[in-house]
């Protein structure tokens, strides 16, 4: 089951599909409550946010733990929406499940990675836990990019926290944008990082112009596999990027403590 999320979530977020469909296809199976307790499913099928693969992975994986039935049966109806063409199969082999009369689940068991990404315990917060276990699960069924975008999503929120906490409100702009009402961008958070990266020597070691660029590579690798048309990563670059992110996430986490 695992693996057929995996490979539907993904190829969900590349057809044009509305929330509408989501809503039609939730009623029909009797799980609209399920989507609508995940936050921003909605607004992110409406605006087409980065976020839209793991909120679908998400929604997806708790109507298969209530009833696998159901969430087969939801999939297919999305699948019978979307444009498919000749190249769909080769791309998501396990969505061949989809086009059989036979809903039947029994062979839909299997895991890509029994691993962590980030490996990592006793995350403090109570956003980080949430989000770090978000980037393990899609890491374990095999969505790349969704692990990519989370693990840089977490890493700029860190960075937030440490510019916000050494700084305040009195040098607010370090970090955020008032008259936009919005956060700087990562590249610009790390630069005021890395500008500033004394004020944080005391808190922890291993904060030096190698951690910055080790950091803005993993930022330029996030980036490239978000905005990419076809995501292809390979394992060796997976597991590049696996070690690139946990040192980071250890040091902030480090710092941040």
């Amino acid at each position: 089951m695992v693996t057929l999320i995996g490979q539907f979530s993904r190829f969900a977020v590349q057809k044009d599909l509305e929330p509408d469909d989501w809503e039609m296809a939730a009623t029909e199976f009797g799980v609209t409550d399920t989507m609508r307790n995940i936050d921003r499913f909605y607004k992110s099928w409406d605006f087409k946010d980065n976020d839209q693969q793991p909120n679908t992975t998400q929604f997806l994986r708790e109507v298969a733990e209530e009833d696998e039935e159901k969430a087969v049966g939801v999939m297919k109806r999305i699948y019978t929406l979307a444009d498919t063409d000749s190249d769909t199969l080769d791309k998501y082999p396990a969505l061949d499940i989809l086009e059989n009369e036979d809903l039947g689940t029994g062979v839909l068991y299997s895991t890509f990675r029994s691993e962590r990404f980030l490996d990592i315990d006793n995350v403090p917060g109570t956003f980080y836990p949430d989000l770090v276990e978000d980037i393990n699960q899609c890491y374990r069924i095999g969505v790349n990019d969704a692990t990519l975008v989370l693990t840089r999503k977490l890493l700029e929120n860190l960075l937030i926290d440490l510019l916000r906490d050494q700084y305040g409100k009195q040098e607010i702009e370090l970090y955020y944008l008032p008259e936009n009402r919005r956060f700087r961008k990562f590249s610009d958070l790390i630069n005021t990082f890395e500008d500033n990266l004394d004020d944080f020597q005391h808190r922890s070691g291993g904060l030096d112009s190698d951690f910055i660029d080790e950091l803005d590579a993993f930022r330029q690798n996030a980036n490239a596999e978000a905005h990419s048309i076809e995501t292809n990563v390979t394992e060796n670059e997976m597991e590049e990027y696996r070690e690139q992110a946990r040192h980071a996430c250890r040091v902030l986490f480090r710092v941040r403590n």
